[in-house]
């Protein structure tokens, strides 16, 4: 168990944004532990905070007040697991020169836009995001089961809350969205929602495992896993649980099958 208090993570990305860390530097100090890296570095920032405001040692709960995991009334959640209709703006491939750089870089668009069905159906590269809810003090974070009615790996446990990026939209305001309509969680602050820690964007060519070729654009947001209550959203998600991170890492690098795969870059960054 970590021997510290978490304060937030926003305090953390406060502190790196005045540490000004670069892409580079981050990746340095954190490559090759994982996904729970960027948690990490967040501790370290956190524990040599000295300029604290009052009353931020409190961790962020969730809104909803209903029973862990249950399906209740969620008034975001939507209708249908997903829409073949929605429209996504279409992104160039990553450069097969070089690496992508994950923590400066995003990608570029092709000025085409065309439907989820039709992105998926031809492979296109698109945009999505990622918020894992991490509970740091615990050494937890939440996952998702996702509905059978997915067209992506459905009934696999996945990432607390994800979603595509449609045509024009904003990556951190469809992120919020997202777990507002998977997870019930409603409280952040618009329109910029800096309760998000955004962490890096990764393309993750997965099209051929039974996803979809994306960029990930991946945030963090701090929860306490024993106060943190869910309001599902039952049309995409099953079911949510907390697991100790290091047990879900070694989960993902084993290929267990009953969880949505991530890949190599991904799991390193």
């Amino acid at each position: 168990m970590l021997q510290f208090v978490v304060t937030s993570l926003l305090d953390a990305w406060r502190m790196i944004r005045s540490l000004r860390y670069t892409g580079r530097t981050i990746h340095t100090i954190t490559r090759r532990k994982g996904i729970c890296s960027l948690l990490n570095l967040h501790n370290r920032i956190i524990m040599n905070t000295t300029d604290q405001k009052q009353g931020s040692t409190k961790q962020q709960q969730c809104s909803t007040s209903s029973s862990s995991n249950q399906e209740n009334n969620n008034p975001h959640a939507l209708k249908s697991a997903q829409d073949a209709n929605e429209i996504f703006e279409v992104m160039e491939p990553p450069p097969i020169n070089r690496i992508f750089d994950m923590y400066n870089e995003r990608p570029t668009s092709t000025g085409r836009t065309k439907i989820r069905s039709d992105v998926h159906r031809d492979k296109d590269w698109h945009r999505s995001v990622h918020v894992w809810l991490v509970d740091t003090s615990k050494e937890r974070i939440a996952l998702q089961k996702r509905s059978l009615a997915k067209d992506t790996f459905p009934g696999r446990w996945d990432i607390s809350a994800a979603g595509h990026i449609e045509a024009g939209g904003n990556s951190r305001e469809t992120a919020a969205r997202e777990l507002a309509e998977e997870l019930g969680i409603d409280d952040l602050q618009p329109p910029s929602y800096v309760e998000l820690v955004f962490a890096f964007t990764c393309p993750a060519e997965q099209a051929d495992w039974g996803g979809c070729n994306c960029y990930e654009d991946v945030y963090f947001l701090e929860r306490d896993s024993e106060e943190c209550d869910f309001a599902i959203g039952s049309e995409e998600v099953m079911d949510v649980k907390w697991m100790n991170i290091g047990d879900f890492e070694r989960a993902l690098r084993d290929r267990d099958e009953a969880y949505v795969p991530r890949v190599d870059m991904y799991m390193d960054a």
